[in-house]
């Protein structure tokens, strides 16, 4: 704010100039009106004009003074602001990329079903290993940007993700059992798999891939509107943060 701005250095500055401005003006008058000063050979009006000229240039000079001062603190601000920026988003990409890869969707993306029941299996499993594998260490990189300080300000979101992909996980590992079942029956039986045995595990894998749309739905969407919000806060941080360095205080 202003009040802030006027430290006890600038505080000196401005009543010097009001005093220059106006005391010496107003006793260099007085003066002559009543003649207590030795006699010159030159009037009020003279001093005055001259007084005039020097409090101009001071005046130029106090300017130029302060417009060099604000243009390093503007390139100051300019630079902090590039710097952090440039850092946060770089780990708001990272997060978003995360949050892409950690899709509980992810788990039914896999192509077209067309071949044997064991080669389906083969599909399916290595599909949800793979997920599993790319959600347990998409939190690897995070740390990369920032130091332990500035973690702390995503910390929260971090943990929050981190819940998510175990839940995430947790339903992939309840398909995971009931499709290595059906693998296993398979390579038991020739490559075919009883009828009875593979209604029952189909029937539940069915009921387990239900709550996968559900996660991605609340859980999942969650995540993403709790990282819009973490990092617009962040940015607003920085905004703040690099206003603060056009101030003119220590």
């Amino acid at each position: 704010s202003l009040t802030q701005n006027f430290t006890p250095g600038l505080l000196v500055i401005v009543l010097s100039i009001l005093l220059f401005s106006v005391a010496i003006p107003i006793a260099i008058n007085e003066s002559y009106k009543h003649g207590v000063v030795y006699v010159t050979k030159w009037d009020a009006v003279d001093v005055l004009s001259y007084y005039g000229s020097l409090l101009g240039s001071v005046s130029t000079i106090l300017a130029l003074v302060i417009t060099i001062i604000f243009t390093k603190k503007q390139i100051q601000r300019d630079r902090f602001l590039e710097l952090n920026r440039t850092k946060w988003e770089k780990v708001d990409l990272s997060v978003t990329q995360m949050l892409i890869d950690i899709s509980p969707l992810k788990m039914c993306n896999f192509k077209a079903l067309n071949g044997s029941i064991t080669e389906n299996l083969h599909i399916i499993i290595s599909n949800l290993l793979q997920y599993e594998a790319t959600a347990k260490t998409s939190l690897n990189n995070i740390k990369f940007y920032i130091n332990p300080i500035e973690y702390r300000k995503i910390e929260v979101l971090i943990e929050e993700i981190y819940n998510s992909i175990m839940h995430f996980c947790k339903i992939g590992d309840e398909l995971l059992d009931e499709y290595l079942t059906l693998q296993t029956l398979a390579l038991e039986h020739g490559g075919t798999i009883p009828n009875e045995e593979l209604l029952k595990h189909l029937d539940r894998a069915t009921e387990i891939n239900k709550r996968i749309p559900l996660a991605h739905d609340a859980e999942y969407q969650r995540l993403f509107n709790m990282k819009r919000d973490v990092f617009e806060r962040i940015y607003a941080e920085i905004e703040a943060e690099a206003n603060q360095k056009l101030q003119f205080r220590k």
